[in-house]
């Protein structure tokens, strides 16, 4: 069964890595092959990889059925349905999902997109889960960035369900129209309990870890408290999942089989074992109702149910064939399950478990059996973790050893506890509330200290697939008991995690282009054989999600970059030097240069100024502006950087505007001839004048901007000017990451579009934005 599930399993995955999906009337094979699993043996294997890719197929086919029409994409168009999730109460607005059940546009009634994630930038309206409402909303298709490392917000939303993005107008039309009960209910119970604990804890230091914990509520959590626990190992405290579920079940268990086995009358009627397990199935349950039956839970509950079921059965207990029956039930319910990283880490953690315990001939003491197990965890999950968040914070095993005792016995129990006492006595779950909130800040300021930690090992920047799978055979083997031989080999295999070259490097007079997909604003990285430039550092869009650290950052390591030798921050404004707060924690930089340093706050920034030039690797640099001599301000002092080898020439020209064009075709001319250039402005209409479009004369223009962005760049008469003149527009909005070659042997390689070659079904692929093509 175990080999047949994943094969299953391997047929799921093997869909998702696909660009397009199978035609649907594929399924109907389906009782084809399920006779011939059944039937022949030799065919098992082949046919459950099928079935699992049809199933999924089928699965995904469903799931891109509700869309929002074109005719509504950024439109003031009537919603009519419920807050299906606890809104994310921001410092400017709440964000929220929103389950739609009319959707109106003038006077026209259009088919319902299903789930949308809106923001709502008030002050006055108060948002509330299973609350009904008809809003005026402004949508389009669910859109995310698409860069190497990046993290796919379009997966992301497609696995949640989401198929549209927006938000609510300000208009008389929005309306609270009552509560939803009969769908949402849940929804309204997680709500009023999350009124409930913020009621208790108004002065609580650990407020936001508590409603993680008890009602799954991770929108309060800043993005530095969920550094902390990624640096520590131990994110998998705050997420509902396996670990919580045990707990509250074996608590109820425990409480259970204490009290039942005492009462003669029921312990006859019912085994103990069989009543306990119910009770623990039940509070189970009950806790995953409360985190929404987030993935996560519904992972662990079926776990749970698993075992539970062998119990009240009395059949054996075999581990592996328990995990693959959760394994089925779960990709069977929700194949795009896999998607998640907590699919891949909670199987992973819990077959490790099993392999580390099972055919142990001695039995050690408790503490060295609690150490063994964290031993076994870390290193199983290794491949995982590096794969995913690129780095395995080395003193997790131990962090864990000490965190997991203090949540499992001490902070979740206490959290519960006062949580449940508060909703019907108000003074009584106060006191467990309180401490729970003491430890819980005690856990993390422990965990600060060992976030300082310098052990980190980082992922290799590229490794082969078909490496990985020697990598995570050799942890395999590592994790066999003693007395099984292969452990040496085991130790063989793990030599391309620790001895490895650094990411692909351009050869000597070769620079690499990469205009990252960063939304309105921009970020450019040039790469020689030993240096790196980075123009620009993107915009800062929240507290939790910044260009630097969230986007730049992933994509330097993943191309074995550890530190900038040079960043130029164009200007001032913070769609270019927002990001740069969060890209200093992560990447040292050596020197910063920009048009306008007085405005760099972050760090000490010296001028960019025109005639400053050097050479890397064969590699020339130019700056063209600003000259010294005026006293430019704004998009006009934006840094204009000519980078060049004998194969071609760069123009990266920032935000200077049609003055400052003129300035240069005046001073300049012979030098803005390019073959690649970046739009002035993000393809501004106050930029890309005639004569310096005829100046540079490209093959590649480029412009980076946000998908229907509120500016609409690039205009429409800058994209013509420039395909006037020849060249081909590009836009990163449209195709994510694009990236260029100049290779003095082989000329100017690319584009290469990351939107279109890193696509999957779900990708959204626009042929539009604003102008461009």
């Amino acid at each position: 069964m175990f080999i047949n599930v994943i094969c299953f399993t391997a047929g799921i995955i093997l869909l998702q890595w696909q660009r397009t999906l199978p035609n649907i009337y594929l399924f109907w094979l389906t009782p084809l092959l399920l006779f011939g699993f059944l039937r022949f043996h030799w065919f098992r294997m082949p046919g459950a990889i099928i079935l699992g890719f049809l199933w999924a197929a089928f699965d995904a086919h469903l799931g891109l059925e509700s869309s929002l029409s074109t005719d509504l994409y950024s439109q003031d168009i009537s919603i009519t349905g419920t807050v299906s999730s606890l809104p994310d109460q921001k410092d400017r607005y709440v964000s929220f999902e929103f389950t739609v059940d009319e959707t109106n546009y003038r006077n026209i009634s259009y088919p319902s997109p299903g789930i949308v994630r809106l923001n709502w930038y008030t002050n006055t309206q108060e948002i509330r889960g299973g609350d009904r409402w008809r809003l005026k909303v402004r949508l389009k298709p669910a859109h995310g960035f698409m860069n190497p490392a990046g993290f796919d917000y379009e997966g992301w939303l497609f696995h949640r369900g989401v198929r549209a993005t927006g938000y609510v107008r300000d208009d008389s039309l929005n309306r609270l129209l009552g509560k939803e009960t009969y769908r949402f209910g849940l929804q309204g119970l997680r709500q009023h309990i999350r009124s409930v604990i913020e009621t208790q804890l108004q002065d609580g230091k650990a407020t936001a870890l508590l409603k993680a914990l008890i009602i799954g509520d991770r929108s309060g959590l800043s993005a530095s408290e969920w550094e902390l626990f990624r640096l520590t190992g131990t994110n998998h405290l705050v997420a509902i999942s396996g670990l919580h579920i045990g707990i509250v079940g074996g608590l109820a268990f425990y409480l259970v089989s204490a009290c039942w086995r005492r009462i003669p009358s029921l312990a006859l009627r019912v085994a103990t074992p069989k009543a306990a397990t119910v009770a623990a199935v039940a509070a189970g349950t009950g806790y995953a109702a409360l985190a929404g039956f987030s993935i996560p839970t519904q992972r662990a509950l079926i776990m749970l149910m698993v075992v539970a079921a062998g119990v009240i059965l009395q059949s054996e207990f075999r581990s592996f064939r328990s995990l693959a029956l959760a394994l089925l039930i779960i990709i069977a319910l929700d194949p795009a399950a896999v998607l998640s990283p907590g699919f891949w880490l909670s199987f992973t953690a819990v077959a490790v478990i099993f392999i580390g315990v099972s055919h142990r001939t001695r039995r050690p003491r408790t503490l060295f059996s609690w150490c063994g197990i964290q031993w076994f965890i870390g290193l199983g999950l290794t491949p995982v973790l590096l794969i995913w968040q690129q780095q395995v914070p080395l003193i997790g095993p131990l962090a864990n050893m000490l965190a997991i005792p203090l949540f499992s016995l001490l902070i979740i129990p206490l959290a519960l506890a006062g949580t449940m006492l508060s909703m019907v006595w108000h003074q009584g779950g106060y006191v467990p509330m309180i401490a729970a909130d003491w430890l819980l800040d005690i856990a993390r300021t422990l965990l600060a200290q060992a976030a300082q930690s310098p052990l980190q090992f980082s992922a290799p920047s590229a490794l082969p697939c078909h490496v990985w799978m020697v990598v995570a055979f050799g942890i395999f083997l590592l994790l066999l008991p003693r007395a099984i031989p292969g452990r040496i080999p085991g130790v063989l295999m793990l030599l391309p995690l620790i001895v490895h070259s650094p990411g692909s490097t351009p050869r000597s007079e070769v620079f690499r282009f990469a205009l990252l997909d960063v939304g309105q604003g921009m970020a450019a990285v040039v790469q020689t054989q030993s240096r790196t430039l980075v123009y620009d550092a993107g915009p800062a869009y929240s507290q939790d999600f910044n260009a630097g650290s969230d986007i730049l950052a992933p994509f330097l390591r993943k191309r074995g970059i550890t530190r900038i030798d040079r960043l130029i921050l164009s200007n001032g404004d913070s769609d270019h030097q927002g990001g740069l707060a969060g890209l200093i924690g992560k990447i040292p930089i050596n020197e910063v240069l920009s048009g306008e340093p007085s405005r760099i706050v972050e760090t000490t920034a010296r001028t960019c100024t025109a005639g400053m030039e050097w050479s890397w690797d064969g590699v020339t640099f130019k700056i063209l502006h600003p000259n010294p001599e005026n006293n430019w301000r704004g998009n006009n002092a934006s840094c204009v950087l000519l980078v060049a080898n004998t194969s071609g020439r760069l123009l990266i020209t920032g935000d200077i505007e049609a003055e400052v064009e003129k300035h240069l075709v005046e001073c300049c001319r012979n030098e803005l001839a390019a073959n690649l250039v970046t739009m002035p402005h993000h393809g501004s209409a106050s930029s890309s004048t005639g004569q310096f479009v005829q100046a540079v004369g490209p093959i590649f223009a480029l412009a980076s901007t946000g998908y229907l962005n509120r500016y609409a760049f690039p205009k429409t008469q800058v994209v013509s000017r420039w395909k006037t003149q020849g060249a081909r527009v590009l836009d990163t909005a449209l195709s994510g990451t694009i990236e260029f070659v100049f290779d003095p042997e082989f000329g100017i390689i690319g584009p290469d579009r990351y939107r279109y070659r890193a696509s999957r079904y779900w990708t959204h692929l626009p042929e539009m934005n604003g102008g461009s093509h």
